[in-house]
């Protein structure tokens, strides 16, 4: 939380990331689309492990099934049929995590929401046998694998607090209704020593668990809260001019591929330099914050960007806008700013800010630099005019 500390509540307070850190998260949730991004961070992170826990389960069940077929051979060869199939139906979940992990990219998600029944599944399973074995008391007994399962909830295998909770939970309560149905009132009796331990392991699975999710969930925020702090403006929450210049290129690209007209508005403050000399450099920030306030408005679409590419120069990109709604975006931002006639006592203009503002569209051929280079044109003919308003760039012919 160290950078927290270090950072004012305005470089991050509107962003879900720092407004979870802030309110913190005991019950171990965030708010519906947060908590979805969290959850496919976790499995993106568990992938691994699940498939490691997947061989792990198939090589020991596999391993005692061996055994197992030699054990009761001659002795008992009706559970033993019985005991082959159960120890078949517990491998499965673990192929098919296997499988869906490391060959269908599109299916992981919906293995992800069934992981924790198949966790329910093989204990349940490992349950039923236990209990099996207590009433025969073999030489060597698989027991105790009900706690495995238990153990394995809460570890290795990548699913939320709550739903490892709720697996384990599920594990012990049909562990006590196969022993009821199964077991004789005496040897209900020396079960209860099992479930105790089960419980014992349920406790401390989950405290343990608690505590290494919270971290994760602080990492997650911290890891995307730096990550929109380097794609962000920190005075202004708007894109900075990384983010613009990367977004810029992808958006005309996909402009030029969808045959989408491509406006860029570069801004820029008039006469800020001076309402810094006489204001001071608080006032100065709280007029870039509040212009940012109004340039964002612009920018609702999910394809459209405002960003601080300078100090006191700004810049919107608007997809899917020709030159005409372009101008009339320009014209309604300048009018919005001549509203709120914030006083600049060095300002030409009726003593209020103004802004001047330089408009370019996409034309056939342009790089992302040379649309950027138009509208910078444009914002200097702007300038050169009087400030105070905006100016188009007029593309020249391309020589035959």
């Amino acid at each position: 939380m160290q950078f927290l500390e270090n950072q004012s509540a305005e470089d991050f307070r509107d962003t879900p990331y720092g407004t979870q850190l802030r309110e913190g998260f005991r019950r171990l949730s965030f708010a519906p689309e947060l908590e979805r991004e969290f959850r496919r961070y976790l499995n993106r992170q568990a992938r691994l492990a699940q498939q490691l826990g997947a061989c792990l389960l198939i090589l020991v069940v596999g391993g005692y099934l061996y055994v197992e077929r030699h054990l009761f051979a001659h002795s008992d060869p009706g559970w033993l049929r019985e005991l082959t199939l159960l120890r078949l139906l517990q491998m499965m979940p673990g192929m098919a995590i296997l499988v869906v992990t490391l060959f269908y990219r599109r299916a992981r998600v919906i293995a992800n929401r069934l992981f924790p029944l198949f966790i329910v599944l093989i204990g349940l399973v490992a349950a039923r046998i236990d209990i099996q074995y207590e009433t025969m008391q073999p030489e060597l007994a698989f027991r105790y694998g009900a706690g495995l399962l238990i153990v394995c909830s809460f570890f290795f295998l990548g699913i939320t607090f709550w739903r490892a909770l709720s697996c384990a939970a599920a594990i012990v309560l049909f562990d006590v209704l196969i022993a009821a149905m199964i077991l004789s009132a005496s040897e209900m009796q020396v079960h209860w020593i099992s479930v105790s331990y089960y419980l014992i392991l349920l406790v401390l699975g989950a405290i343990s668990r608690y505590v290494h999710e919270y971290s994760q969930r602080e990492q997650f925020l911290m890891r995307k809260l730096l990550g929109w702090v380097a794609q962000h403006d920190a005075l202004t929450g708007l894109a900075n001019r990384r983010s613009f210049d990367m977004a810029l290129q992808q958006t005309l690209l996909q402009a030029r591929r969808e045959r989408q007209p491509l406006a860029l508005l570069l801004l820029d403050l008039d006469d800020f330099k001076s309402y810094n000399d006489n204001l001071g450099h608080p006032a100065g920030d709280a007029l870039i914050r509040e212009f940012s306030e109004l340039l964002g408005r612009f920018a609702r679409r999910p394809l459209d960007l405002a960003a601080r590419v300078g100090g006191e120069e700004f810049a919107l990109v608007l997809y899917h806008c020709d030159a005409e709604s372009a101008q009339t975006i320009a014209s309604q931002l300048l009018a919005m700013l001549a509203d709120r006639a914030l006083p600049h006592p060095a300002s030409a203009h009726s003593g209020n800010v103004t802004s001047s503002v330089g408009v370019a569209m996409l034309q056939p051929g342009y790089t992302p630099e040379q649309l950027y280079q138009a509208a910078d044109a444009a914002l200097y003919q702007a300038k050169q005019a009087g400030k105070n308003r905006y100016a188009v760039y007029a593309a020249q012919p391309k020589a035959a």
